[in-house]
């Protein structure tokens, strides 16, 4: 992006949040990076205080302006220039394009209040503006705890899931908590997973491997095998219900199982929908038979070659 569009403010009324989206992503290159930046109040007040001003501002007039201590400015201030979100010309701070981009998409980010604390400390799998569009009008809510995930299993069980696609790192002991709390018989006419090597390598180890595909016929059952797939997905579908479930990795990328993102309805699950696919496209197909289902090893040595071929 040239540095004209960058300090030309008169466009920023006419761009919609598919643009917003589009322009900061194509700069930014992580969106992951400019979300940060709504970790620090300070540095929202920063950017604020700049956008008032109309010809900007040197360092000890925002300081006054915001009663910060020197230290404390100058660290955001740096952290505000290496994103680009502001701009320094001689001995003025003043705002860019971008400052403007970052404030409209802050403020369109208000029907995701509840969640913004949850992703401050998490990472999102988006790398595309038109899913991040999609996740922004998703309606997401949060799962705070394991309870209020069993909950949510035992009433959504009721619907009759009849499909449901897993992808990412698995947690076993989670998922075979969350289907065996319900008294419900289930029965699904497909199942897919989508997953890694190692993680795969966990399923073969677990205890209750044969609990996993027992809720279907081996014909019902697809897997795939990805390279590498950092967080943990489920979409289940019944005649009457769409629902996706989203595990995150933290800012250490451990994945988070204490807590989910929980997504109701066929609109709202659509851009999972959307990472599940790609996901599934670039992915080998694992030939699923009861000869390897029922064999370990064998399991074990295919995947090992699927792997490398």
């Amino acid at each position: 992006m040239g540095r004209s569009i960058l300090h030309n403010k008169e466009i920023l009324t006419h761009l919609s949040i598919y643009h917003l989206v589009q322009i900061i992503m194509n700069y930014s290159k992580n969106i992951n990076k400019v979300l940060g930046c709504l970790k620090s109040e300070k540095r929202v007040r920063i950017l604020k205080c700049l956008l008032d001003s109309k010809t900007g501002l040197h360092f000890n007039e925002i300081a006054e302006a915001l009663s910060l201590i020197p230290s404390t400015l100058e660290y955001h201030i740096k952290t505000l220039l290496k994103l680009n979100l502001i701009s320094h010309i001689g001995a003025i701070y003043t705002t860019n394009a971008l400052s403007q981009l970052f404030w409209n998409l802050y403020k369109s980010l208000s029907t995701l209040d509840p969640i913004i604390p949850y992703l401050n400390g998490h990472k999102l799998p988006i790398d595309d503006p038109n899913l991040f569009l999609n996740f922004l009008n998703s309606n997401p809510t949060i799962l705070p705890d394991l309870i209020s995930m069993l909950n949510l299993m035992k009433d959504l069980v009721k619907s009759k899931i009849s499909k449901f696609r897993i992808a990412g790192s698995f947690n076993l002991t989670l998922e075979e908590r969350i289907m065996q709390f319900s008294e419900y018989d289930i029965h699904l006419d497909q199942l897919e997973i989508i997953s890694t090597y190692e993680e795969y390598q966990k399923l073969l180890d677990y205890e209750n491997y044969d609990y996993f595909f027992s809720f279907t016929d081996i014909s019902n059952i697809r897997l795939f095998l990805v390279n590498e797939c950092n967080f943990y997905m489920g979409i289940g579908e019944s005649s009457q219900d769409v629902f996706g479930m989203l595990f995150l990795p933290d800012i250490t990328d451990e994945i988070d199982f204490q807590k989910a993102l929980l997504f109701r309805g066929k609109y709202n699950v659509f851009w999972l929908d959307q990472i599940f696919e790609r996901l599934k496209k670039d992915a080998k197909r694992i030939n699923i038979t009861e000869d390897l289902l029922n064999d370990k090893s064998l399991f074990e040595k295919y995947l090992k070659a699927l792997k490398n071929h």
